[in-house]
């Protein structure tokens, strides 16, 4: 194939969701350019292939309004939320797949069965036989994410049938930034990166901050069955036993902005929910662009785990800068541990507002410990660096058992 035989070469196939996608994708980048695999995108969708030839704001918008209106535009859309892709290396192509769905209960049952590795980027820390804990009252079972109609012609989920079966092939990933650039090629992908970290020389002269986008969850949805993808389902089918996680946010934003002029305490949108294209403090709004320069300034950062307890991009955008992460319980894990640069309080995600200890993480928060912006660095390139995730990407792939077999042909 004219390929060097002991070089790993990694072709990606999928990657429609390509903004969850971007922070390995530069890390390939960077592999590549070192020679230490060779790199290539034998993507189908005309907007994947778009991607790399321009940025443009249009097919961005274009794919948004397909997705909002079912319009069916498989030659223009390769529908997913995995990137996919193999590793060819002695002759030998492994599968894998990066699944970025943003609840943790999710799987994609046919991909699990075709890929050698399944990368969850949402990897909860244990796997339950009866379902993920969304509190201890409130169980969801595993699900699958593709949508199968029932005789109503509502769109339903299937339970993950396979997954206890295919478990040894799932591996805990990580959450990159959000949107990097409009386009995938290297130059746009490495200044982008660049921008964010030039601002990890600014001095933290400010304790905490936290940005939340509302103070309110979904509407919730009342069906049953539920279709737990949805989160207005979730909250609507458990009711009294849940209370979103958007409440929380609300309320530790206001214990922080009674504690001095050194928190920084943002709830962009207070409306009801319901309400659309209305923000209550557009002047709070950060542009993307310059987020991590306005995180810098802080020592640490104020995370509540959102949708299906979710670790958001919050994480990486502030460790890259110096910064640390106070959070609520984690219920999920990336694929190293987290050390210093993540402070645990109290338990909160969908609990009842009336169970969680309120006074403990007023305390906590209080009395948190100053943070050594360089101890978060050097964290942050030891693990989190696109160029480190991406070798355990390959090392993972290139250590499996893999099976040969023509059905992956098909992916």
């Amino acid at each position: 194939m004219g390929k060097e035989k002991n070089i790993p070469h990694v072709v990606i196939t999928a990657m429609n969701r390509y903004s969850y996608f971007q922070w390995f994708i530069l890390g390939f980048y960077y592999l590549e350019k070192e020679g230490k695999i060779e790199l290539s995108f034998k993507v189908r969708s005309l907007y994947e292939r778009l991607s790399f030839l321009n940025r443009s704001k249009l097919m961005t918008g274009f794919r948004r309004y397909a997705v909002k209106y079912g319009i069916n535009l498989r030659w223009l859309f390769h529908f997913s939320n995995n990137l996919e892709g193999y590793v060819l290396f002695d002759d030998e192509k492994r599968y894998f797949c990066i699944d970025s769905n943003d609840n943790p209960f999710s799987f994609d049952s046919e991909l699990l069965d075709k890929v050698s590795v399944y990368y969850k980027m949402q990897c909860p820390k244990d796997f339950s036989e009866d379902g993920f804990h969304l509190t201890d009252d409130v169980v969801i079972p595993w699900i699958d994410q593709n949508i199968e109609r029932n005789p109503k012609k509502e769109k339903v989920r299937k339970p993950c049938k396979n997954l206890f079966k295919n478990i040894a092939k799932i591996r805990p990933l990580m959450v990159g930034t959000r949107l990097m650039s409009r386009g995938n090629a290297f130059r746009w992908l490495d200044e982008s990166f660049q921008n964010s970290m030039a601002s990890s020389s600014v001095t933290a002269e400010k304790k905490m901050m936290c940005y939340f986008g509302n103070a309110q969850g979904p509407v919730p949805v009342k069906n049953d069955p539920a279709d737990l993808d949805r989160e207005a389902q979730i909250v609507g089918y458990f009711g009294d036993k849940t209370n979103h996680p958007n409440e929380k946010r609300a309320k530790a934003a206001k214990i922080m902005r009674g504690m001095g002029d050194k928190y920084d305490a943002r709830v962009i949108d207070e409306t009801e929910p319901g309400f659309k294209n209305r923000v209550s403090h557009p002047e709070l709004v950060v542009p993307i662009d310059r987020f991590c320069g306005h995180i810098s300034h802080f020592q640490y950062n104020l995370n509540i785990s959102g949708y299906g307890m979710s670790i958001p991009n919050r994480f990486i955008e502030s460790f890259l800068v110096g910064t640390a992460i106070v959070t609520d319980r984690l219920s999920l894990r990336w694929y190293k541990p987290f050390g210093s640069e993540v402070v645990e309080t109290v338990p909160m995600g969908y609990l009842p507002m009336d169970q969680v200890n309120w006074e403990g993480f007023e305390k906590d928060i209080k009395n948190l410990p100053d943070v050594d912006k360089t101890t978060v660095l050097n964290a942050f390139n030891e693990k989190w660096h696109p160029r480190k995730v991406a070798e355990y990407i390959l090392e993972e792939v290139l250590k499996c058992n893999n099976e040969k077999t023509d059905t992956m042909k098909k992916i």
